[in-house]
């Protein structure tokens, strides 16, 4: 069985990541997505430096692993905390959401796929079908049950879609590879992203902040918990089980996001969420009680 420790942290994750479109929705109708992704991820290395320092005590030699893990964490944070969103928040505004939904959801498959070629995890058939049966319930939410309504067009832009799902699958890889406290990480992480952020706002739009107190409550709860310490549970939950394990569960996020548009935004509610559902617990559970022969 997979540590408890490691579910929750892994679920917990979920849960945030749930509220990524009713926040999204909510603060990109005052800023660009860019100019959200600066400020919140500018909150997030706030937030995560602020937990860095109150726990300096507990970490031995906090300096020395801020400067030698400093360029080991360019690489993931590029991929992760800005390549991911960018292409996301592209894809959202240019291509249809349910198609630009499945194709996000495909990282999780992606992790399954490339774990045992970056990090020589052992991949069985129970967590290869575990992740199949949790991107079908994603799609079968996604497309609220008639697949027909999912279509392939606009390759060019659902290709920079499914870059930025390697992207985030490649982040969650590659993270279990850096050498350093979690949190001393997940600060690095942010901290680049910002970097990365910073310099694509001032080469575009320029730095704006919102006007409406609907979009400052999304941008900070989005910067402190659903993009900051969200990150630092995801990765650890990477370090406490194998990450093909874990992968499976996250593709409860499109279920609950969807439960929250319908409770938050007053979206119509349709059975095939609750169909996606169980179809994602299932996965989950499968992902849960394998065991590497």
């Amino acid at each position: 069985m997979m540590p408890n420790k490691a579910i929750l942290l892994a679920l917990s994750c979920v849960v945030a990541w749930s509220f990524i479109p009713v926040i999204s929705k909510v603060t990109t109708a005052d800023i660009t997505p860019l100019q959200f992704l600066f400020l919140s991820n500018a909150l997030s290395a706030m937030m995560i430096g602020c937990v860095l320092i109150a726990w300096r005590i507990k970490i031995q030699g906090i300096f020395l692993q801020l400067k030698s893990s400093l360029l080991a964490t360019i690489l993931p944070a590029f991929l992760g905390c800005f390549l991911y969103y960018l292409c996301l928040y592209y894809g959202y505004s240019k291509a249809d959401g349910v198609t630009v939904l499945v194709i996000q959801y495909l990282w999780p498959v992606l992790i399954v796929l490339l774990a045992p070629l970056i990090l020589r995890e052992k991949i069985t058939s129970t967590i290869i079908a575990s992740a199949l049966l949790g991107f079908i319930g994603t799609l079968v939410v996604a497309t609220k049950g008639d697949f027909s309504t999912f279509e392939i067009k606009n390759l060019p832009i659902l290709g920079i879609v499914f870059i930025g799902s390697l992207a985030f699958a490649l982040f969650s890889l590659l993270s279990k590879k850096i050498r350093c406290h979690t949190l001393v990480a997940t600060f690095l992480y942010f901290i680049w992203a910002t970097l990365f952020s910073l310099i694509g706002l001032l080469a575009s739009s320029g730095i704006k902040f919102p006007a409406s107190g609907n979009a400052w409550l999304g941008l900070v709860l989005n910067g402190t918990i659903v993009n900051g310490l969200s990150y630092f549970w995801w990765l650890r939950a990477l370090q406490l089980e194998q990450t093909s394990r874990i992968a499976p569960l996250v593709f409860l996020t499109p279920i609950l996001a969807c439960l929250w548009l319908v409770l938050f935004l007053n979206e119509i509610f349709y059975i095939s969420y609750v169909v996606g559902l169980c179809m994602c617990v299932g996965a989950g559970i499968l992902a849960s009680r394998n065991r590497s022969p």
